[in-house]
Protein backbone atom coordinates (compact mmCIF):
# COMPACT_ATOMS: atom_id res chain seq x y z
CA UNK A 1 0.00 0.00 0.00
CA UNK A 2 0.87 3.79 -0.62
CA UNK A 3 1.53 5.38 2.31
CA UNK A 4 -0.83 9.02 1.77
CA UNK A 5 1.40 12.28 2.31
CA UNK A 6 1.07 14.34 5.02
CA UNK A 7 1.88 17.79 6.14
CA UNK A 8 1.62 18.95 9.81
CA UNK A 9 1.82 22.03 11.57
CA UNK A 10 3.05 22.96 15.19
CA UNK A 11 2.64 26.10 16.19
CA UNK A 12 2.76 27.53 19.75
CA UNK A 13 1.75 30.54 20.92
CA UNK A 14 3.48 33.18 23.92
CA UNK A 15 1.78 31.32 26.55
CA UNK A 16 3.61 28.37 26.15
CA UNK A 17 0.40 26.76 24.32
CA UNK A 18 0.26 24.69 21.65
CA UNK A 19 -2.86 24.61 18.72
CA UNK A 20 -4.20 21.34 18.95
CA UNK A 21 -7.35 19.70 16.58
CA UNK A 22 -9.91 18.35 19.26
CA UNK A 23 -11.82 15.39 17.47
CA UNK A 24 -14.61 13.36 18.21
CA UNK A 25 -15.00 10.64 15.37
CA UNK A 26 -16.70 7.45 15.18
CA UNK A 27 -17.31 8.03 19.23
CA UNK A 28 -13.64 8.10 19.97
CA UNK A 29 -11.95 11.55 21.35
CA UNK A 30 -8.95 12.34 20.27
CA UNK A 31 -6.74 15.56 19.67
CA UNK A 32 -4.07 15.99 16.71
CA UNK A 33 -2.20 18.69 15.31
CA UNK A 34 -3.68 20.61 12.50
CA UNK A 35 -2.44 19.09 8.74
CA UNK A 36 -3.52 17.04 6.09
CA UNK A 37 -3.34 15.84 3.32
CA UNK A 38 -0.14 16.85 0.47
CA UNK A 39 -1.43 17.99 -3.21
CA UNK A 40 -0.12 16.80 -6.58
CA UNK A 41 2.63 19.51 -7.15
CA UNK A 42 2.87 20.42 -3.50
CA UNK A 43 5.76 20.39 -1.43
CA UNK A 44 5.28 19.31 2.04
CA UNK A 45 6.07 22.92 3.49
CA UNK A 46 3.03 24.54 0.96
CA UNK A 47 0.50 21.72 2.02
CA UNK A 48 1.24 22.74 5.65
CA UNK A 49 0.31 26.51 4.84
CA UNK A 50 -2.41 25.50 2.87
CA UNK A 51 -3.90 22.58 5.70
CA UNK A 52 -3.81 25.82 8.92
CA UNK A 53 -5.50 28.05 6.57
CA UNK A 54 -8.21 25.28 5.31
CA UNK A 55 -8.54 23.80 8.97
CA UNK A 56 -7.94 26.89 11.23
CA UNK A 57 -7.93 30.02 9.35
CA UNK A 58 -4.34 31.15 9.78
CA UNK A 59 -1.81 31.96 7.91
CA UNK A 60 1.64 31.00 8.68
CA UNK A 61 5.08 31.12 8.22
CA UNK A 62 5.96 27.46 7.62
CA UNK A 63 9.77 26.95 9.18
CA UNK A 64 12.01 24.50 10.22
CA UNK A 65 11.11 20.42 8.89
CA UNK A 66 11.49 18.76 12.88
CA UNK A 67 10.00 15.65 12.16
CA UNK A 68 9.12 12.73 9.22
CA UNK A 69 7.31 10.04 10.55
CA UNK A 70 5.40 7.05 8.84
CA UNK A 71 2.05 6.53 11.27
CA UNK A 72 -0.18 4.06 10.18
CA UNK A 73 -1.09 4.26 6.48
CA UNK A 74 0.52 8.06 6.34
CA UNK A 75 3.99 9.53 6.08
CA UNK A 76 3.81 12.56 7.89
CA UNK A 77 6.29 15.82 7.63
CA UNK A 78 6.04 17.94 10.37
CA UNK A 79 7.34 21.77 10.85
CA UNK A 80 7.57 24.42 13.07
CA UNK A 81 4.95 27.07 11.71
CA UNK A 82 4.75 31.07 12.93
CA UNK A 83 1.19 32.78 12.74
CA UNK A 84 1.17 35.51 10.43
CA UNK A 85 -2.48 36.63 10.58
CA UNK A 86 -5.74 35.78 10.98
CA UNK A 87 -8.31 34.56 13.79
CA UNK A 88 -7.87 30.99 15.40
CA UNK A 89 -11.78 29.44 14.29
CA UNK A 90 -12.56 26.23 12.59
CA UNK A 91 -11.42 27.39 8.65
CA UNK A 92 -13.94 26.85 6.08
CA UNK A 93 -11.82 24.07 4.24
CA UNK A 94 -12.99 20.52 4.20
CA UNK A 95 -13.31 19.59 7.71
CA UNK A 96 -15.74 23.06 8.65
CA UNK A 97 -17.68 21.79 5.71
CA UNK A 98 -18.15 18.32 7.17
CA UNK A 99 -18.11 19.25 10.87
CA UNK A 100 -21.22 17.62 12.81
CA UNK A 101 -21.86 16.13 15.93
CA UNK A 102 -20.71 12.76 15.20
CA UNK A 103 -17.35 14.02 13.10
CA UNK A 104 -15.84 16.89 14.76
CA UNK A 105 -13.14 19.25 14.43
CA UNK A 106 -13.16 22.00 17.24
CA UNK A 107 -9.67 23.85 17.18
CA UNK A 108 -8.38 24.84 20.62
CA UNK A 109 -4.69 26.14 22.08
CA UNK A 110 -3.63 23.64 24.85
CA UNK A 111 -0.79 24.41 27.38
CA UNK A 112 2.00 22.39 26.78
CA UNK A 113 2.05 21.29 30.34
CA UNK A 114 -1.60 19.55 30.07
CA UNK A 115 -0.28 18.06 27.07
CA UNK A 116 -0.05 14.86 29.36
CA UNK A 117 -3.34 15.02 30.25
CA UNK A 118 -4.79 14.59 26.29
CA UNK A 119 -5.77 11.94 24.06
CA UNK A 120 -3.00 13.33 21.72
CA UNK A 121 -2.29 11.01 18.71
CA UNK A 122 0.29 10.11 17.32
CA UNK A 123 2.04 9.68 20.57
CA UNK A 124 5.35 9.55 19.34
CA UNK A 125 4.73 13.44 18.71
CA UNK A 126 4.14 14.51 22.54
CA UNK A 127 7.37 14.45 23.50
CA UNK A 128 8.54 17.12 19.85
CA UNK A 129 5.52 19.41 21.21
CA UNK A 130 7.05 19.47 25.34
CA UNK A 131 10.17 20.32 23.90
CA UNK A 132 9.71 23.10 22.03
CA UNK A 133 7.36 24.66 24.53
Amino acid sequence: MIPRLRAVGILLNNEDQVLLMLRRKAGRAYATLPGGGIESGETPAEACARELLEEVNLVVTVGEEVLVLDNLDNHEHYFRVSHVSGEMRLGDGPEGIRNSAENSYTPQWVNVSELDAVNFVPEQVRALIKSAG
